[in-house]
């Protein structure tokens, strides 16, 4: 065996350990689903997850999620160490953040709940109610503004949003229908508008999901005063 066969060896075999050692602390921590639940909300919100093959055959499993307000940081990352113990790598950019992770094993532990992409997420199956809510309030951070008329959501995806009104509903909140919304700009895609106007079921969205984003659950506040 040459020298350079021997290094490859070592690197696969110390990757090797490192999967087996993120898989069997994911396997020993089963109480974590309202973590991965927001976890799945903020990326299906404004982040991804990919499994991106370069020219050379390298694999890249990778986690991105880009905040526009600080305030989220610190919610995003107590769940990734409580679901996966692991810190992702925090980044400032121009106007957002970019929150970064690679990994083979907690990518295909997320891809086991729902599916993730701009046109595509989908919101992942748990029973438990808390679980929804976690990931309701994610994804409203992450994609809902609160005007003088109430909060609003919007999306490309349609066929996820008909699942967030869905979802809603399961919690008396009521909204109004989706409908779209066509830019000049033939570039641009359809977006779709879900709108939460009715007094009662804004002050029931404040008690039972509310933000994480600080700047929105001040705006929600002044909305139901």
């Amino acid at each position: 065996m040459n020298f350079r066969e021997r290094n490859l060896k070592n690197v696969i075999s110390r990757w090797k350990r490192q999967h087996e050692k993120e898989l069997s602390w994911i396997k020993s921590h089963s109480n974590t689903d309202i973590f991965r639940a927001r976890i799945c909300g903020y990326l299906a919100g404004d982040g991804g997850v990919s499994i991106r093959k370069e020219t050379t055959g390298k694999v890249h499993n990778e986690i991105r999620f880009f905040p526009d307000h600080e305030s989220l940081i610190e919610p995003y990352l107590e769940a990734f160490e409580k679901a996966y113990n692991k810190v992702p790598k925090t980044l400032k950019k121009k106007n957002f953040y970019e929150i970064r992770i690679n990994s083979k094993i907690i990518v295909y532990d997320l891809l086991k709940l729902c599916t993730f992409g701009l046109n595509s997420w989908t919101i992942p199956i748990f029973s438990n109610p808390k679980c929804k809510i976690e990931w309701l309030r994610s994804m409203f951070d992450s994609d809902a503004y609160v005007g003088k008329n109430g909060i609003r959501l919007k999306t490309v995806n349609k066929r996820g949003l008909e699942s967030v009104k869905k979802l809603l509903h399961e919690f008396d909140i009521e909204t109004s229908i989706i409908y779209a919304y066509s830019s000049k700009n033939k570039k641009w895609n359809t977006n779709y508008i879900l709108d939460i106007r009715k007094i009662e079921s804004v002050k029931k969205f404040s008690q039972l999901i509310g933000f994480n984003h600080k700047l929105k659950q001040e705006r929600l506040l002044k909305l139901i005063e």
